[in-house]
């Protein structure tokens, strides 16, 4: 079979399916992880868009992929604390295909209203914001190496000649090497469809290079090389991912013709959302809190390497 169906076996039919685990006790880390700095950020980025007039009411906000549903909690609770008359203008959605998910985001947040959805066919959002954290790199994914593509066979990656129109999209993209996603352009496809008006803001780790390959596999927060390892050892137990192509995602946002608003490092975005504003607040409030975020902002501005990016892009 191809790469990519054996990606999309291996990580939505069993490890997202069964729940994996984020975190100490994971597989690995993600910035929701750390604490509620990070959803607190992004509470103030939405704000700002308010106040600026880039986003007005009434308004529905969407995130997609919230695994036990954090980042959802830490955001909503930072919108009641800084700014709690804009509830009865805004409502809020879950996209989530797995039932056992659904059922852990409904837990994390209880006494919260909101709707789950299946999927972004089942979606017709009139003014959307929508949010992600590391989304994109669990879309399935072909592994190219200049004229060949890669398949699986009795759990071994071997490759074989190029499918002529993906050997298109590598040519446009200047991809010689590395992952290729088409589920990419699928899903933002999808997303064109399901939001009159929209700005999606989202985080994730990728790349500009098109000339190696960055697949991975992630078991108990160490680092396997799957051209290296038995895929059997690790199929469906353990975290396979890549690096995000930034390249491929900007010319897909233009091909759509969407506005790309912000595509820079995720801890400068953090900084512009306000993290020096949001220290003196809560340091005037609570020294304990504040303490408790200064320490959390170590973790996500030296611990997320540089690869880690925040991108912004609308249809207005």
């Amino acid at each position: 079979m191809k790469f990519s169906q054996f990606f999309n076996t291996w990580l939505h039919e069993n490890y997202y399916k069964n729940v994996s685990k984020i975190g100490k006790n994971g597989d690995f880390f993600t910035a929701v992880s750390v604490g509620n700095l990070f959803g607190i950020l992004l509470a103030k980025h939405f704000l700002k868009l308010i106040d600026k007039g880039v986003l007005k009411f009434p308004l529905e906000i969407v995130e997609i992929g919230a695994n036990e549903g954090y980042l959802s909690r830490d955001f909503l609770s930072a919108l009641l604390e800084f700014r709690p008359e804009i509830f009865p203008q805004i409502s809020f959605f879950i996209i989530e295909p797995h039932k056992k998910l659904q059922i852990l985001q409904k837990k994390t947040l209880e006494g919260i209203d909101f709707i789950h959805k299946n999927s972004l066919e089942e979606c017709h959002f009139k003014n959307a914001f929508f949010f992600s954290n590391e989304l994109f790199d669990s879309f399935t994914c072909e592994l190219i190496d200049n004229d060949t593509m890669a398949y699986v066979k009795d759990y071994q990656i071997i490759f074989k000649p190029i499918d002529k129109n993906l050997q298109q999209r590598c040519q446009e993209l200047g991809l010689t090497k590395g992952e290729l996603s088409l589920e990419l352009e699928i899903f933002l496809k999808k997303l064109d469809k399901a939001g009159e008006k929209f700005i999606f803001a989202g985080f994730d780790y990728g790349t500009f290079s098109n000339d190696r390959f960055s697949i991975r596999i992630y078991q108990k927060h160490e680092v396997f090389n799957p051209f290296e390892i038995s895929l059997k050892d690790f199929f469906g137990k353990s975290d396979i991912t890549y690096n995000v192509n930034f390249n491929h995602l900007k010319m897909t946002i233009e091909n759509l013709n969407f506005k790309l608003l912000h595509l820079k490092k995720q801890s400068q975005a953090l900084i512009d959302f306000g993290f020096e504003e949001l220290l003196e607040y809560t340091k005037n409030k609570n020294i304990k809190s504040y303490e408790n975020l200064l320490s959390q902002s170590k973790i996500l501005f030296f611990n997320f390497d540089e690869k880690f990016h925040f991108f912004e892009f609308a249809k207005l």
